[in-house]
């Protein structure tokens, strides 16, 4: 059973604080900046096996190029001299030790394998089991195209280094933008894949033409096939064929006409943009379709829904508050959500990073009952027991003091870490049944299911880290982005005070566009909670739906 004192008692609290006291503010490497930076590390050592390497043929490319030059010089005198060179036994003597013992020596060198121990010490590296894999490229431009497609940006900025109107100081080159354009036609973004390989046509130099040209091309014609432009297909096929006569080009294009119903096709072009249009109406949307625009702003509670929401130093949860309140910001009322500031220090971060360190796996989502790796959520994480350390027991107390809820049988404090463009898609933090819709949305975790502590009655989220751009949490259905600012919590019910799940908490971490996200969770179960937040003598769930 869940129950509703600590609800009221909280949201009565946050309704009487002074408005102008305080106020804060209206083992992959893809998904781990953590493990990126150690394989930048190992990097490093490549580098310095690879100058080894070359010391070391530069070395025997020096004795070559000197003995090259001394024979040739010889050989030269001997030309000069003519036949009478040879009438010496000195030059006859020099001549035969060229030709056995030197040329010997010389063969001997060139044959030897040269810089063989930093190249084998270049190769253990690489073939180490914490390297990246070729799977992790892949990750890496998925994060890339994620992060275009939900933050609507254009691929022009984003190969000229520019990242959400932020400029990096770097560029892609043509390739770059041609593979990127290449996996994002498989990963079903052909707009998107229409753009990197038009911008990779733009960014041709002199000296690549002639080699990516073709390819470029070729890509453009499946895209403009899977886009249903016809015309596209059509022009893009006759350029092939006379930049290539040879190749099979004159075939493909045959196949076209041929696929064609009509003579009329052939004149039909689809327009299309590189990001579709924002509708008027966001109120009429897919689940992916609310999560995606409430992470790019456009989704947002308006003027009058935020009146009433009210930020101050709250102290009425426990009497240790009164001499320390905590600074609270109220983002929804019902159902409840609320930001912490302030409420973890340096000093405990520190001690979480020792405690995480080479220790994360890569996270999953809930897939019948199994915790499966999925595109839908893209981090890396850990779990740590709370009798690991004081300072997470001191950081559960806190918990119980911001919360007015019981820690014992919390789950244990899970860390995760947020890498290039990661993200976790929209769902929600209690479990479903497993035949119910909302099973699908819900979340993972070692404990993911209902046992005898019962389901997460709810949840309070650390941020442990600023993030540059990017890495909000949507609640696309209360119209709620929050940035992550460190030292901050968020927290907010999963269930209704009759312990059925609420749905309208639905939220999802958005794509980090730069930087690196680092969170705490803290699940709280039902089990023990019934003097804290009992439930009424009605169903709240059947009167709280909107």
């Amino acid at each position: 059973m869940i129950f509703l004192r600590a609800e009221c008692k909280l949201s009565a609290a946050l309704a009487v604080l002074p408005v102008l006291i305080w106020c804060g503010a209206n083992a992959e490497y893809f998904s781990s900046i953590h493990e990126m930076s150690n394989v930048f590390i190992y990097e490093q050592k490549m580098l310095q096996h690879i100058q080894k390497f070359i010391a070391d043929n530069e070395r025997k490319l020096d004795f070559l190029r000197a003995r090259l030059d001394e024979y040739e010089s010889e050989r030269s005198e001997a030309q000069q001299w003519g036949i009478a060179y040879f009438e010496s036994p000195l030059n006859k003597y020099l001549l035969s030790k060229r030709l056995t013992v030197d040329w010997q020596r010389i063969e001997n060198l060139m044959a030897a394998a040269t810089g063989e121990k930093p190249l084998k010490r270049l190769q253990r590296l690489r073939q180490r089991d914490n390297m990246p894999k070729p799977e992790d490229l892949t990750g890496t431009i998925d994060g890339l195209l994620r992060i275009q497609f939900i933050y609507r940006l254009q691929t022009k900025h984003l190969a000229a280094g520019i990242l959400d109107g932020v400029a990096y100081g770097m560029q892609l080159n043509a390739k770059q933008c041609l593979e990127i354009g290449q996996q994002a036609l498989t990963t079903k973004y052909p707009e998107l894949a229409h753009a990197w390989l038009l911008e990779a046509h733009n960014r041709l130099s002199s000296s690549d033409r002639s080699k990516l040209l073709p390819h470029i091309l070729g890509q453009l014609v499946q895209v403009k096939a899977t886009l249903s432009d016809s015309r596209g297909v059509n022009s893009t096929l006759e350029i092939l064929k006379e930049l290539e006569p040879s190749s099979g080009h004159h075939h493909n294009y045959e196949v076209f006409l041929q696929a064609q119903t009509q003579i009329d096709d052939l004149t039909l072009a689809n327009p299309f943009k590189e990001h579709e249009p924002v509708p008027e109406d966001l109120s009429n949307l897919s689940h992916d379709e609310i999560y995606r625009y409430t992470c790019n702003g456009y989704i947002k509670k308006t003027p009058p829904e935020e009146r009433n929401l009210r930020c101050g130093y709250m102290s009425e949860t426990h009497p240790f508050l009164l001499l320390a309140p905590l600074k609270v910001e109220e983002l929804n009322r019902n159902p409840l959500l609320v930001l912490y500031h302030d409420v973890i220090y340096q000093s405990e971060i520190d001690v979480l990073n020792k405690l995480n360190r080479k220790r994360y796996e890569r996270a999953g989502v809930v897939i019948n009952s199994t915790s499966t790796v999925s595109k839908k959520r893209t981090s890396q994480h850990i779990f740590i027991a709370a009798t690991r350390h004081k300072v997470l027991r001191t950081i559960d107390q806190r918990v119980a003091d911001m919360t007015n809820l019981n820690m014992q049988y919390a789950e244990d404090h899970q860390l995760a870490d947020y890498g290039i463009g990661g993200h976790y898609s929209q769902h929600f933090d209690w479990f479903a049944e497993s035949k119910s819709f909302y099973a699908n949305l819900q979340s993972d975790l070692a404990n993911s299911k209902c046992d005898e502590m019962g389901n997460r009655i709810a949840t309070v989220l650390f941020y442990l880290s600023d993030v540059a751009q990017g890495g909000g949490t949507a609640f696309p259905i209360l119209k709620q982005l929050l940035k992550p600012k460190k030292y901050a919590a968020a927290f907010w019910y999963n269930l209704h005070a009759s312990g059925k799940g609420d749905w309208r908490n639905l939220h999802g971490g958005c794509p980090i566009i730069v930087g690196s996200k680092w969170v705490l969770n803290r699940w709280i179960r039902e089990y023990d909670q019934s003097d804290l937040r009992p439930c009424d003598l009605w169903d709240d769930s059947v009167f709280n739906t909107s």
